[in-house]
């Protein structure tokens, strides 16, 4: 394998959420972004209404409640912004081996160690990071938050997908099972299945977004006939309320999860799956296998 197929491929796999001495902000190469993301952790203390067994936090070791800095934030994406060329290469010395097309600004992701929509700050976050991309239009990357779909209904919560889609921005929300047995199984929260498709439905009725779907195995056993149509039947229902999916992107998992119950699927079973969103709801879908 030659060395820029292999420095890609580790890069895609290796997700560190420390950089330098930042608190909040990291780049990371993303095969979904398609070039460098730079993630803005807003859950230092790893808070989160899901406790996914495939998820690669380790919550063994906890750490204390804090609120979050929005000057402390906007210092650091001002300081990353400064390593990309007027391309939008990334010079940083972790990415020198990757191809130049590889290593170009695609987008500021909120995201992190648990649900980003949870914290107090998030719309003044949203807006600061909006104001942020308004004043760099040379680089041209976008503005992304990923969800798990749970507060979606909070006002504070749409008023800063507000903010980041006034520009350039996206959202992708999370769907990973058709049926409330399943999820409890890979999500595991006290929040519905029922009460995520509802807030789908909601968003979808106000903004386009993306679904984004992880299957994996759980003890061996893979995500049923059954499971499958289901989780096809609710995309169907979410669709068909008028709600605007703009791209199923279906993963599953890269990296070491935090159970070994969890093992990944092929490619061809999320090939399989894409075929039938693509004929059976023709919503446009993606898929990205164990590399990322």
């Amino acid at each position: 394998m030659p060395k820029f197929d292999q420095e890609l491929k580790k890069a895609y796999i290796d997700h560190p959420r420390e950089f330098s001495n930042f608190v909040y902000c990291y780049p990371v190469l993303s095969r979904r972004a398609g070039g460098v993301s730079i993630g803005v952790n807003l859950n230092l203390d790893k808070a989160c209404n899901f406790d996914c067994p495939y998820c690669q936090v380790d919550r063994t070791i906890s750490k204390a409640k804090q609120p979050i800095s929005v000057s402390a934030v906007r210092s650091e994406l001002g300081q990353l912004l400064k390593s990309f060329e007027a391309d939008g290469t990334c010079n940083l010395k972790q990415f020198k081996d990757i191809p130049k097309p590889n290593k170009r600004l695609k987008d500021i992701a909120i995201s992190g160690d648990g649900e980003p929509t949870m914290i107090p700050e998030f719309s003044e976050i949203c807006e600061m990071v909006a104001l942020i991309q308004q004043s760099r239009p040379d680089l041209e990357f976008k503005l992304v938050l990923i969800t798990n779909s749970t507060l979606l209904d909070r006002p504070n919560v749409l008023d800063g997908i507000g903010s980041l889609l006034s520009t350039k921005g996206e959202i992708w929300a999370k769907l990973d099972a058709g049926t409330e047995e399943w999820f409890q199984k890979i999500n595991i929260s006290r929040v519905s299945l029922d009460k995520i498709e509802t807030n789908l439905i909601s968003l979808g009725q106000l903004h386009p977004y993306k679904i984004q779907s992880l299957f994996c195995a759980l003890d061996g056993v893979e995500p049923s006939a059954l499971e499958l149509d289901e989780y096809l039947r609710r995309l169907k229902k979410i669709k068909a309320s008028g709600s605007r999916i703009t791209e199923v992107q279906l993963h599953t998992l890269a990296r070491k999860p935090s159970q070994v119950s969890c093992t990944p699927l092929s490619t061809d079973f999320l090939f399989q799956l894409r075929n039938r969103i693509l004929t059976e709801l023709e919503i446009p879908a993606v898929v990205y296998g164990t590399e990322g």
